[in-house]
């Protein structure tokens, strides 16, 4: 009788401990899942509208291989533009959490962050920056404001200036009204153009009214916009580089797993790549339909183009100077890097 007994509280000993341990590694499966957010979708808000020619074809494609790359563990939801987070508020939407991904431009933060105007400036290809350094650094910087930096996403989109007036030599361009933003203020002034500053929806009004003589924009857009209607010229003298960035919220992307960050990085790493082919074809079929639609061509003389690119490159490094004293020694070490 007492074996039996004995027998039976051993059972049930074992039964509880067995439970015990279940509800162990339940915990532990619990706590595994809880910090990591596969599984889950991240928003995604852009700096333009998903209807712009930069965004409409890149941030789908991005999306379909950042999914493919992690087999679906994280999915991505596009929930716009400005149109759904106001532009001035989307660097700080992703910093704190409101969306998990933004596609933006220093241009509209570079107020907190002056060395990433620094992005405009740089002579590599996104490749080169990944093996110089200069990738690296960005990195740390973003990380101090809560972020992962994930690449570059706007390129090769460099700036032109478009006229309705026939530019023969630079001088051609002094006293001129061009329409401006932070990005250009600095060139225009050395070329002694009178930046003025209008919305993008006023450009069209501001052209067709003679109000300005030009802008400055990259070659996408402005005949999606309507623009080249109202513009006559553009002069064939592309300068700087593009600032697009794509920015984590870092908790959102420290919460994924060691093996979906590395696919992530991985993944941006070879969309940079497929994204210089995408713009490289845009911009050539761009060309013919800016040029169907009657705007001119102009070039510059190599005396002129070397002038002129002597003022974009000195007005930048003015600029970092100014906002970003402590940085420049660095970044000029990571440009000179070749």
């Amino acid at each position: 009788m007492k074996n039996k007994v004995y027998a039976g509280f051993v059972l049930i000993f074992s039964f509880l401990l067995s439970i015990g341990c279940g509800a162990e590694e339940t915990s532990d499966a619990t706590d595994t899942n809880s910090n990591n957010n596969e599984g889950e979708t991240f928003k995604i808000v852009s700096f333009l509208a998903a209807d712009h020619a930069f965004t409409e074809g890149i941030v789908p494609i991005w999306i379909d291989k950042m999914e493919e790359a992690t087999d679906g563990a994280v999915t991505f939801e596009w929930i716009g533009g400005p149109e759904s987070v106001p532009l001035e508020e989307q660097f700080d939407a992703v910093v704190n959490g409101t969306a998990e991904v933004g596609f933006n431009v220093s241009s509209y933060y570079g107020h907190l962050m002056p060395e990433t105007h620094s992005l405009n400036l740089s002579p590599h290809t996104p490749e080169e920056e990944r093996e110089n350094g200069y990738f690296d650094y960005l990195q740390e910087r973003f990380n101090e404001q809560n972020l992962e930096y994930a690449g570059r996403w706007l390129g090769p989109s460099p700036y032109y200036f478009w006229t309705n007036e026939k530019i023969e030599s630079l001088d051609d361009l002094k006293g001129l009204r061009m329409r401006s933003n932070p990005t250009y203020d600095g060139i225009l002034q050395r070329l002694e153009v009178n930046p003025v500053t209008v919305s993008p929806a006023d450009v069209y009004t501001s052209l067709e009214r003679n109000m300005v003589d030009g802008f400055g924009f990259p070659l996408l857009g402005p005949h999606d916009s309507g623009w080249t209607e109202v513009t006559e010229y553009i002069v064939d003298e592309p300068f700087l580089n593009q600032n697009g960035t794509i920015l984590f919220n870092k908790q959102a992307f420290d919460s994924l797993s060691p093996d979906i960050q590395e696919k992530i990085k991985e993944a941006n790493a070879e969309f940079e790549h497929d994204m210089i082919e995408h713009f490289n074809e845009k911009n050539e079929k761009e060309w013919e339909a800016i040029q169907e639609a009657g705007v001119e061509k102009i070039t510059l003389s190599d005396e002129d183009s070397e002038k002129f690119q002597g003022f974009v490159e000195s007005a930048f490094w003015e600029k970092l100077e100014n906002e970003a004293p402590e940085e420049v020694g660095t970044l000029r070490e990571l440009f000179e890097n070749e």
